[in-house]
């Protein structure tokens, strides 16, 4: 399959340069979720790949622990809300990759299907490089609940077959993107990072080491500590719960 990024975003808007992460270190649930946000504020783009330090499902913003564990019981699982959206991933499995575009004075990004489309179609080049038989999916399969993998949407990339590959959940957050994304059920060829970020900018600069900039690790506890290890972010409710009538 040959992809023409410009069906999804013009020239003028994709990034002239991305840094490659590949992140040494075997995170917790939310303190990888703290990295990709932190990516986010960059003034640059990014392409973060990394692993798991516990077995983990995720869920979307407006998902739940609960429900996520029905889908997913196990033991020894962290059940991680995303700031971004999505169905429920169970990350025992696959690899894990995340994209940022930066904020930009006057720059607003395409919608969300436009730019999912775009970085998926970036993808499915690398995975093909690769020997990875694969194509986006045209339109939304059926659903099949709250499982990513259940329900293929519009531009998720796909088998031959219509297996799921590739899924992934979006935020806009003040200007910029972070795109979470999934491979699973295939096994990507050596150097597909490369190839990834290769089809997503022109240049490619690839960042050594535990920490992506000087200040990480604390800015990274900081929000951890802050945000993702709070009560009210582990709220069922997230923040909506109905007041009681007595």
């Amino acid at each position: 399959m040959s992809f023409d990024m410009q069906q999804a975003v013009p020239d003028a808007l994709l990034p002239q340069m991305i840094r490659l992460w590949c992140d040494p270190v075997l995170r917790t649930g939310y303190e990888n979720m703290a990295a990709d946000e932190l990516l986010s504020r960059r003034p640059e783009a990014w392409l973060r790949v990394y692993g798991w330090a516990k077995p983990a499902v995720s869920f979307g913003y407006f998902d739940t622990t609960a429900v996520a564990a029905s889908i997913f019981p196990g033991e020894g699982i962290e059940y991680i809300r995303r700031w971004t959206g999505g169905g429920i991933v169970d990350h025992r499995k696959g690899y894990t990759y995340t994209v940022t575009l930066p904020a930009q004075d006057g720059v607003v990004y395409p919608p969300a299907d436009k730019l999912y489309k775009w970085i998926h179609g970036a993808l499915a080049v690398a995975l093909q490089a690769g020997g990875v038989e694969c194509s986006l999916l045209v339109e939304d399969a059926p659903d099949g609940g709250r499982a990513c993998w259940a329900s293929p949407v519009a531009s998720d990339i796909v088998d031959p077959s219509g297996q799921k590959l590739a899924g992934a959940g979006q935020r806009r957050y003040r200007g910029a993107v972070l795109h979470q994304g999934l491979i699973q059920e295939c096994e990507p060829a050596d150097g597909w990072q490369q190839a990834l970020a290769q089809a997503l900018a022109p240049v490619v600069e690839e960042v050594q080491g535990a920490e992506p900039y000087p200040g990480f690790e604390a800015e990274l506890a900081e929000l951890c500590r802050t945000k993702y290890c709070t009560a009210a972010w582990n709220d069922e409710s997230h923040g909506r719960r109905k007041p009681t009538i007595s």
